[in-house]
């Protein structure tokens, strides 16, 4: 009997504490692999990239942009072709919907480029410049970003061009994928462009590491990662690059403003017991206290992301190589396990998650549908204006880049 009720109270404690969403839906079959999910404006579709493992081992980055509505019906080709590399940002759309941001080698180098949302008037911003492709991009290190008005564009350049960043090596008897991080450019500056490709401005010259820039939602500020001082950390510095202060001193990334633009949360890493824990602070680097507190050697919280009225935070959790999905007021109260998945993002609605669902060898984009306990009000500058598309055209291909840094990851684990 003692051992039947200890049962039922697992059970129920488990079910309560772990899933508290009203539905999980798988958009994309798990026969592909489709990665980079990102939503539209008017919260009713999401933009995602696809490619094939053969691309990436050849050490080119070839994507298609496509496009489905919320629920995974109507997907259709947003663009294609051998030079273009990735959705340019983690936010790759105009704030008014109209424009999409991209990275292609057309030209030889990583340039950023930009298109009309249903694939027409492919124009190049910069010239010169050395962007990461969206492999790398996609780990949320380099980004770039709209300022709020759409006026301008931040972004990432390096030195020179990197080389090929993976190759296959023997381990235990069986050839493995890995990420050569020795073949990555070290030196990365931040810039800022016109939205027609005048007045490109640097706004750092350290010759240090700059990297993961993002507009405060006033467009006045920008937060970024900077090596500058030796020992990592966040860093603010007016729109034109003037006036940068360092608010926190040592590993810290996967920086996201709240909405009004008060504060910020970030992820500080622990390099020595392998760990992360997510940390908020004020505007003006006062007030950090951390709101996930991880000791557990080999275990993060990455990739926090602010709900739409700023009242949440939804963010990775757990064991690297093995994601979950949870939520958390924005004060770290009330963490609740809603799924599983890599990189989750808010709807600009607040009443839904798109995340991308890793199965063995393929990855998937799942959208989670929140109860309204858990759903966010609306953003308030969300754009109430349909994306518009090109006609429907069948299929999609695959992309696998986020799998196999989780793969790498995984290795990395089993051999220390």
């Amino acid at each position: 009997m003692k051992t039947k009720l200890l049962l039922i109270f697992f059970l129920c404690f488990f079910s309560a504490n772990i899933v508290n969403a009203s539905e999980i839906l798988q958009l994309t079959d798990e026969t592909e692999s489709i990665g980079y999910p990102q939503w539209s404006t008017d919260g009713d579709k999401i933009i995602y990239t696809s490619s094939d493992l053969e691309t990436i081992t050849s050490g080119d980055w070839v994507v298609d942009f496509w496009i489905m509505d919320a629920d995974g019906s109507n997907k259709i080709q947003l663009a294609s072709g051998d030079s273009m590399l990735g959705l340019g940002s983690n936010s790759p759309l105009s704030p008014d919907g109209t424009k999409l941001l991209f990275v292609s080698n057309a030209t030889g180098n990583h340039e950023l480029w930009i298109m009309n949302v249903d694939g027409s008037d492919k124009r190049q911003l910069t010239h010169g410049a050395h962007l990461e492709n969206n492999l790398l991009g996609l780990a949320g290190r380099w980004g770039i970003s709209w300022s709020p008005d759409g006026s301008q564009i931040v972004y990432v350049s390096a030195s020179s061009e990197n080389r090929n960043v993976w190759e296959t090596v023997e381990i235990n008897g069986k050839e493995e994928l890995m990420f050569n991080i020795s073949k990555v450019c070290k030196d990365y500056d931040i810039w800022v462009i016109d939205y027609d490709g005048g007045n490109n401005l640097k706004l750092t010259t350290s010759r240090k590491d700059n990297i993961g820039a993002t507009w405060r939602s006033d467009g006045e500020k920008i937060a970024f990662v900077s090596n500058e001082s030796g020992n990592g950390g966040i860093w603010i510095m007016n729109k034109d690059g003037s006036d940068k202060i360092q608010f926190v001193d040592g590993s810290a990334y996967n920086i996201d403003w709240s909405p009004d633009g008060t504060k910020i949360v970030y992820v500080k890493g622990d390099h020595e017991n392998y760990t992360s824990s997510i940390w908020v602070m004020d505007a003006d680097g006062s007030n950090k206290k951390p709101l996930t507190n991880n000791s557990k050697y080999f275990v993060s919280q990455s990739y926090p992301d602010w709900s739409p009225d700023g009242s949440k935070i939804v963010f990775n959790s757990g064991n690297i190589g093995e994601y979950e999905i949870w939520i958390m007021n924005s004060d770290g109260t009330d963490q609740i396990r809603i799924g599983e998945g890599l990189m989750p993002q808010w709807s600009p609605k607040g009443d839904k998650i798109v995340t991308m669902a890793i199965n063995g060898d393929k990855m998937a984009i799942s959208v989670i549908n929140l109860d309204e306990e858990l759903a966010s009000a609306p953003s308030t500058t969300m754009k109430s204006e349909p994306v518009s598309t090109p006609e429907d055209t069948p299929g999609f291909s695959t992309s696998i880049a986020v799998l196999s840094m989780f793969m790498i990851f995984r290795n990395m684990k089993k051999r220390i």
